[in-house]
């Protein structure tokens, strides 16, 4: 494992970050909860704009599917370099708390994706809260992964065992999809890639305490996120929606974790790769320096997201040798 900064020093918040963060703060009245979902959604969508996100990738296969799912049909997008090769599978779980987000948001980060790691890309389109609650995400992404891993001829990829991906609940969700597939033979995983995951919903690491002018999705934000995907009164040490609690995490995929320093999820996040490297299963973990949430969909912004995407690029090409 490994942190990205020199001595352990922390950097300041990048300067291309700080509009983003007054901006937040400027319109944190009302806070995104007391909103009507649709808005809060509209806002989220409006962020990615080519100065945030750069210039996608030009590639030559993007699709959309419709699969059956355990609460009606789930939508993908596919994504690919070119269409006539065959490329290993990436399945791919998008962040946005599991209230917002999708795949048209994610979609020049996935663009990229393919592209820089050679793969065909499956942008799963889950159920979200309040109208979806616990497990109807996880649900979804449990169904997308077992449909990709039974159906990578008819999709034109290459065979074996998958990897999959995601960012922050959409990192959750692949964590807790790896720890399913251990029981689930539907389901082959070959790696797991964990961007900025959540994976403690009891908000008890050092990092959850950041302040807000700090970072871009503080403890109150995070609060409400898993309020409204899970409810209250219930077991915050559930392994389905905190794989840090899990029993054992021995037997999972290889794992390539990547958090940033301006981040509220940056420990515990630390905390589950170094849990997966004591149940002897092979980590790559890198901290960011003066990164915050999200940094990986910003390469309008900063050159760390093309370097997270080559990390990531890098680490998949591993996986499959």
């Amino acid at each position: 494992m490994r942190l990205a900064r020199r001595a352990n020093i922390p950097m300041p918040l990048a300067p291309a970050f700080d509009a983003l963060i007054r901006n937040k703060l400027a319109r944190a009245d009302p806070p995104q909860w007391a909103l009507p979902i649709a808005e809060v959604r509209r806002n989220f969508s409006q962020l990615w704009t080519r100065e945030m996100t750069g210039e996608p990738a030009s590639i030559g296969r993007v699709e959309d599917v419709t699969i059956p799912g355990p609460g009606g049909s789930i939508r993908l997008r596919l994504y690919a370099p070119a269409r006539e090769q065959r490329y290993p599978v990436m399945l791919y779980f998008h962040g946005g708390g599991y209230v917002k987000g999708g795949v048209a948001d994610s979609d020049a980060f996935c663009r990229n994706l393919s592209h820089i790691a050679q793969q065909l890309v499956i942008s799963v389109d889950y159920r979200l809260a309040p109208e979806y609650p616990f497990p109807a995400a996880l649900d979804d992404a449990c169904a997308a992964t077992a449909w990709a891993c039974a159906h990578a001829d008819d999709l034109g990829a290459a065979p074996g065992p998958l990897v999959v991906s995601g960012e922050s609940a959409g990192g959750n969700l692949a964590a807790v999809t790896c720890l399913r597939a251990r029981t689930d033979a539907r389901m082959a995983i070959r790696a797991q890639v964990l961007l900025q995951p959540v994976v403690d919903f009891t908000l008890s690491s050092p990092s959850i305490d950041m302040p807000p002018r700090e970072c871009l999705v503080p403890r109150d934000d995070l609060a409400w996120y898993y309020r409204t995907y899970y409810g209250d009164d219930r077991n915050l040490e559930d392994p389905d929606v905190s794989p840090l609690f899990a029993r054992s995490l021995a037997g999972l995929p290889r794992a390539l974790v990547v958090t940033a320093e301006c981040d509220a999820l940056r420990d515990e996040a630390k905390a589950y790769a170094e849990r997966l490297r004591t149940a002897g299963v092979a980590v790559t973990y890198t901290c960011y320096p003066g990164m915050l949430h999200g940094f990986l969909q910003m390469g309008g912004l900063v050159r760390e997201a093309r370097a997270a995407l080559d990390e990531i690029a890098a680490f998949v090409q591993r996986a499959h040798a």
